[in-house]
């Protein structure tokens, strides 16, 4: 586990004050600084501070999560740079808490509680020194084999955008965010040589729209991806950066590139928008004073750059108390707490035949699996995090079953020891699926040959270094400590040898639960109906273990929705090919392409089962003839028809039937997550903005059409008990 948190400087260094600016003072200091930065000064705020080599040298020596990466730090005039630290998460330096992956808290469909949970990730990196937090992941999942699929929330891009919005807004009381990766990277193996194609409508209604929402919600940064789109990689894709982003948009913020690999071009990279290289000084290095000093790049780009990240860090480092960033707040009992909410409201019950959980007196539990034994916090690469501890399935159940259940342990490789322990014992429990070998952040080897042609080359003082690195590199045809194993999935059901273990033991003993760990959709139609009830565990995070046990002893009644549908066989999912040197996106994908193929889900997106029931009644809207610029408001009574207090998620889809264009078969446009005692009825009024029943036209924009539109609300995108009702837009 991890160490003790460290501090490592001050955040805002010469910036901080403790009184708020205006906009206008603001962007006046910026101006102010800028104006006594000399031209070298300039161009060094739009790359990282140190020199590739050495930099390279710490991150390969293990590095990553030692301490902030800086850019554009100018000591004299007390600017501090942007002072990156990754996530999401949680913080990746030392003792930060480690919450359930963005994946699982998608699944709590509670943006409320992502707020919190930003508000601690940005308090935590603040008082450890960094001021500039990398984890706003809103990625959307175009198909579950991605193996970075744990690092964002969903494949709803409404859905996405209030999540990332959400953790934005909750990380910038405290510190700069980043929302990345821009855009379309949704495909980890051939990350950096894929070129996504992609028609105006899909890339603003599907894939940017989350983007556009992060930018609404005034997050400092925006990262390019590495992929690249229409045939220019992101991190200098003129339309991405400065058409869409920055004029269309009016972002004020800055971008940065994804590291080390972000950029191949330094003069296409600037004019294309690129505000900074990170975290090395590496092409521009090469390049970018030669092009400005030729007229190549422009001296008002280079400015412009700077002015960008000046007025970021200028508007986070006022207006804050010191005394509230003290070391002690890191991983503290506070944070550790919500940290297990989250991983309660994230875990989804899929499947409880007979009523089988929660557990009433059980005197023998068997509890089987590796996982259930082993930290499985998520991905082992950029997003690793390094908590103190890490409560595992079986040590909270350990903990919540003393003195009251004799618990049986077997980690499943011997399968007749697990039908032994199945014919003795009242329940078991198998916790089964992934880790960051089977799925997580991957840089190849092919890769890595084409990625060494833009390393700049080294100063003599930098030669021995360099040396050192590239030998090693060939010699292991890889990048050494870089990566882990893991990158895009090749199957979506579980490991053969899980799917024989849970047939085994279902043979022997009917009261069997199947947790499954894991960052996106899993297959399970080879053993689901042979077992009677199944959880999605997720990447449950350093409290896990402790929210697993208080869900299967009903200490908490499970709320956790699906935010990816889970289908039943992979030809039902878009196409795929982890080594796709070219592939086009378009509008179909997850619970859309689904329904529109009439083909049936496992378990349809939103879906999550509790241990009460729900009723939906009484569905009237304000206005069902609501104005093009304004917002329909509809209302509903939502009641608790079980005995015990639970919560449920109001969905509400919009469907057009009679579209001049192709449409989903309804769409998500608003959810709330509503909370119950027995027997109680909440009205639950809920709200959607008639812009966001636009269209995206490639001619004239965002295009609201005059139709009649029906309104759904269910408890998920299939409920066939769902309330409808139709209104019209003239």
């Amino acid at each position: 586990m991890g160490a003790k948190a460290k501090y490592h400087g001050p955040a805002f260094g010469g910036l901080e004050i403790a009184e708020s600016l205006s906009d206008a003072q603001i962007d006046a200091r910026a101006r102010e600084l800028l104006g006594q930065l000399t031209l070298e000064e300039k161009i060094k705020m739009m790359s990282g501070d140190l020199p590739f080599w050495v930099g390279m040298a710490d991150m390969l020596g293990g590095g990553y999560a030692d301490h902030p990466w800086v850019a554009g730090a100018i000591p004299r005039l007390g600017i501090p740079g942007v002072r990156f630290v990754d996530g999401p998460r949680g913080v990746i330096l030392d003792g930060a808490t480690t919450f359930p992956v963005s994946m699982a808290r998608g699944a709590t469909f509670d943006p409320e509680l992502e707020e919190r949970i930003g508000d601690v990730i940005g308090r935590e990196l603040r008082a450890m020194g960094g001021n500039f937090f990398g984890g706003v992941c809103i990625n959307l999942l175009r198909h579950p084999a991605w193996g970075r699929a744990q690092e964002t929330y969903g494949e709803d891009p409404i859905h996405l955008g209030e999540f990332g919005a959400a953790l934005a807004r909750g990380v910038q009381r405290h510190v700069m965010a980043c929302a990345k990766h821009y855009a379309l990277n949704s495909m980890e193996n051939a990350r950096f040589t894929v070129d996504v194609k992609i028609e105006p409508r899909p890339l603003h209604e599907i894939y940017l729209r989350h983007f556009k929402r992060a930018v609404e919600e005034g997050v400092a940064s925006i990262m390019s991806a590495y992929n690249s789109v229409n045939g220019e990689y992101c991190g200098q894709n003129y339309t991405l950066l400065t058409e869409i982003l920055k004029q269309q948009w009016g972002f004020k913020g800055f971008v940065m590139t994804d590291f080390i690999f972000g950029m191949r071009d330094s003069k296409k990279a600037a004019l294309a928008g690129q505000d900074v290289e990170m975290p090395f000084d590496m092409i521009h290095r090469q390049h970018l004073r030669r092009l400005v000093d030729e007229g190549e790049v422009p001296l008002e780009r280079i400015e412009d750059a700077a002015l960008r990240v000046l007025r970021q860090q200028i508007r986070f480092a006022q207006g804050r108390d010191p005394k509230a960033y003290t070391l002690d707040v890191v991983g503290c009992e506070a944070h550790r707490k919500i940290a297990r909410e989250a991983a309660e409201k994230a875990i989804v019950l899929l499947k409880n035949d007979g009523g089988l959980l929660p557990l009433k007196g059980v005197k023998k539990l068997a509890v089987i699996g590796k996982l259930a034994a082993l930290p499985n916090t998520g991905d082992g690469g950029s997003s690793n995090t390094r908590p103190e501890y890490v409560i595992t399935p079986l040590q909270g159940l350990q903990e919540a079953l003393e003195g009251q259940t004799e618990i049986f342990y077997a980690d499943g490789t011997d399968i007749d020891e697990a039908m032994r322990l199945a014919g003795v014992v009242d329940v078991l429990v198998l916790v089964l699926g992934y880790t960051s070998q089977d799925e997580g952040e991957f840089v190849s080897p092919d890769s890595m040959v084409e990625l060494a042609k833009n390393f700049p080359p080294p100063t003599p003082e930098e030669l021995p270094i360099a040396q050192k690195l590239m030998a090693s590199m060939i010699a292991s045809n890889s990048v050494p400590n870089a990566m882990p194993p893991g990158g895009d999935r090749r199957v979506l059901t579980l490991h053969p040898e899980d799917e024989k273990l849970i047939r085994a033991v279902a043979g022997v003993n009917q009261r069997v639960v199947v947790a499954m760990m894991g960052g996106s959709a899993i297959i399970t139609e080879n053993w689901r109906y042979q077992v009677p009830a199944i959880l999605m565990l997720w990447y449950p995070g350093m409290e896990g273990g402790r929210a697993f046990a208080d869900i299967l002893l009903g200490k908490v009644n499970p709320s956790g929705k699906l935010p990816c549908v889970f289908p039943r066989r992979p030809e039902d999912l878009p196409y795929y090919d982890i080594n796709a040197r070219s592939i086009t996106y378009d509008l179909w994908h997850g619970y859309r392409k689904l329904e529109r193929d009439g083909a049936e889900p496992a378990f349809p997106f939103g879906f999550g089962l509790s241990y009460t029931s729900f009723k939906f009644s009484n569905l009237r809207l304000d206005n069902p003839v609501p104005d093009r610029q304004g917002t329909l408001i509809c209302a509903l009574d939502v009641t608790n028809t079980g005995n015990l207090t639970g919560a449920t998620v109001v969905q509400c889809y919009v469907a057009v039937p009679d579209s001049r264009v192709e449409r989903a078969p309804k769409e998500l446009k608003a959810f709330k997550r509503v909370e119950l005692r027995p027997g109680e009825t909440q009205t639950v009024s809920m709200s959607i903005p008639v812009k966001d029943l636009a269209y995206y036209d490639p001619e004239s924009g965002w295009t609201v059409e005059p139709a009649t539109y029906r309104l759904i609300v269910g408890q998920h995108s299939l409920d066939g008990q769902a309330l409808q009702a139709e209104f019209s837009i003239l």
